[in-house]
């Protein structure tokens, strides 16, 4: 009769072909891997010890193997009741072979469900396109080749050249706007052309992820206060091996901004110098530097924060650099005590970095608010204006906080 005992030896589990274990991420005082199957398009969040044994899991080497290997490894035996948790742990996620049918089914609307309720707010919800995300694979066999870097370098440095003209030619710009014959109907077509590049900008994140193996699970649009747009969920690239990988993905809606700002340019070299055309031309080059300038901000959670969370191999790094950043300021430097050299250094600069764009934009955005008010009614009357919006925005952010505890718990 074959025991328990004798089946944990000579076991050859194996993960199934579609789950991917992806890279250690600095989490804190911790390191995490993230586990995608890109049949179901579910995730699992494990530690390193759990990432090695399920690295080893291909089918040619028993349990027993493995268990020398984790040994030589961690320093340290595992028993059968290890194995028992971590294999139960992966059957119950579909992420071990055999895998019944109705068992992945079940996984995968699981995971839908939970995907459409998350991070949902009165200030952000979204609503995925059927079929959108078939939509990236056929697209990325056909134009997938713009990314290859004998293209996509090239094109990106011609639009940044174009960016760097718009910048140094503001005023000029937007006197063309602001002098147009039809100035509000400029305005108009520019944002739906505008429009049309973001959608661009998301599909190009689902073609780039397409690139390197994975799929995007999501295209729809999504409401975030005060605006409409186009999102695209490419939740694979945390299990994209190297870093460049994982920033290209992020960087390709950011490329699309720029490489349409070259049509955009001959537009405008092009056109009559007045009139409706040149006006449009001018709409859409400031609109477009606007958008990538913005989603280049590393403190604003768009592409630009999210490649320097790729290029950094870090999770959540904007909330874990403000957790280390009150640690230590409450406790000093032994309230990090705990963090590695590379946290403190990654967590540290992003602090700095997050303090030095947001405290000038605040005081910059705080002084025009107050002059307005003064100029409106007096400078008493704006201190007290600016007073009271203080305290609704602190309590905002605190129901904030509050509501988001209470999501993360029930979840």
């Amino acid at each position: 009769m074959t025991t328990v005992s004798d089946w944990l030896t000579e076991a050859r589990p194996a993960l199934r072909e579609s789950v991917h274990i992806g890279p250690g991420l600095l989490k804190g005082t911790s390191v995490v891997h993230i586990v995608g199957d890109r049949e179901t398009h579910a995730f699992l969040r494990v530690g390193p010890r759990e990432a090695f044994l399920m690295a080893q899991l291909d089918g040619t080497r028993t349990l027993a193997d493995i268990g020398v290997a984790y040994a030589e490894q961690f320093g340290k035996r595992l028993g059968e009741a290890n194995w028992t948790q971590l294999l139960g742990v992966l059957h119950s996620h579909a992420l071990i072979e055999p895998a019944a049918p109705e068992q992945l089914e079940a996984v995968r609307e699981k995971t839908e469900l939970a995907r459409r309720t998350a991070g949902r707010s009165p200030l952000l919800w979204r609503r995925p396109l059927p079929g959108a995300a078939e939509l990236v694979v056929p697209l990325a066999r056909r134009i997938g080749w713009l990314l290859h870097p004998l293209a996509a370098v090239p094109l990106a440095l011609a639009g940044t050249a174009v960016a760097v003209f718009v910048l140094l030619r503001w005023s000029t710009l937007w006197a063309a706007v602001s002098e147009s014959p039809s100035r509000w109907t400029a305005a108009v077509v520019g944002l739906l052309v505008g429009w049309v590049v973001i959608a661009g900008h998301e599909f190009f994140h689902g073609i780039a992820c397409v690139r390197y193996g994975g799929r995007p699970t999501e295209i729809g649009v999504m409401w975030r206060f005060p605006m409409i747009a186009p999102y695209c969920k490419v939740d694979d690239v945390v299990t994209f091996p190297r870093p460049g990988q994982r920033v290209v993905t992020s960087f390709a809606g950011v490329y699309v901004n720029l490489v349409a700002l070259i049509p955009f340019a001959a537009l405008w070299w092009w056109a009559s110098q007045s009139g409706w055309w040149h006006g449009l031309a001018a709409a859409l080059l400031l609109f477009g530097v606007v958008a990538a300038l913005a989603n280049l901000v590393p403190v604003l959670k768009l592409d630009g924060y999210h490649m320097l969370e790729h290029a950094t191999s870090t999770s959540n790094l904007q909330g874990e650099s403000f957790r280390f950043a009150g640690a230590f300021l409450r406790h000093g430097p032994s309230g990090v005590a705990a963090y590695s050299r590379r946290a403190r250094r990654i967590y540290a600069g992003y602090a700095l970095l997050a303090t030095a764009i947001l405290g000038p934009a605040l005081v910059l955005l705080v002084r025009s608010w107050y002059l307005t008010l003064a100029g409106l009614w007096s400078p008493l009357a704006a201190i007290a204006v600016l007073a009271g919006e203080a305290v609704v925005v602190c309590g905002l952010l605190r129901w904030a906080v509050v509501w988001r505890r209470r999501a993360t718990e029930e979840a």
